[in-house]
């Protein structure tokens, strides 16, 4: 089964350095907290200004969609943290 990523909503907690963002599984919530480390290697930088780091999510989201339903595939777990060894 393939996610679904219906709320394009995303959030950066910049004290634990991530961004969240969530999918579904029918009706089951999927959190997601990815790495600004695994964005800054994505996007090709060590390092970027607080309001780049959503710029550079939503620019990457279809790639973003597909490492964390990747990922989700392996685990089936709620709650997952995705970082530079996902991509």
């Amino acid at each position: 089964m393939t996610l679904g990523f219906p709320n394009q909503a995303r959030n950066i907690d910049e004290d634990a350095d991530l961004i969240r963002f969530s999918g579904h599984d029918g009706v089951m919530e999927i959190r997601f907290l990815m790495e600004l480390p695994a964005l800054e290697k994505m996007a090709g930088t060590n390092s970027m200004a607080l309001n780049a780091y959503l710029t550079t999510f939503d620019q990457r989201r279809e790639q973003i969609q597909s490492i964390a339903n990747r990922v989700y595939k392996r685990s089936r777990k709620s709650l997952i943290r995705l970082s530079v060894t996902d991509l």
